[in-house]
């Protein structure tokens, strides 16, 4: 069951992630991975809130844990797309949007994590 929980979850987490970076990628700013940035951000934040709600509600069940956390926030965000995309400024010598991206993200991403499990609402 867990499986099939996970693989729903994951065909919602990637189809989301890719109609997100469809979107934006029609009003992206310069060169910078605004797509990327925005879905790894939005992923820590979600991940943070989900966490939290398994620490304070430890028989939660298994869609949220499988379904969400594992299948459709790992489809959803991207460690991959980020390392290659700044690699790709890197090349291209765009310097100052290699560092806001790689510092902006690794910050944003433990802020929006943060304030997930700050939340504890549920």
């Amino acid at each position: 069951m867990e499986i099939l929980i996970i693989g729903i979850g994951g065909i919602a987490g990637a189809l989301s992630r890719y109609a997100i970076g469809k979107y934006l990628s029609r009003i992206a700013f310069l060169s910078f991975p605004t797509a990327t940035f925005l879905i790894n951000v939005t992923g820590s934040f979600f991940l943070g809130l989900l966490a939290m709600n398994m620490v304070q509600h430890p028989t939660g069940g298994l869609i949220e844990k499988y379904g969400f956390q594992v299948g459709f926030l790992g489809a959803y965000t991207t460690f991959s797309t980020f390392t290659y995309e700044s690699i790709r400024l890197i090349e291209e010598g765009e310097w100052m949007i290699f560092f806001l991206y790689t510092a902006g993200s690794t910050i944003a991403g433990l802020v929006a994590c943060l304030i997930g499990i700050s939340l504890k609402f549920i």
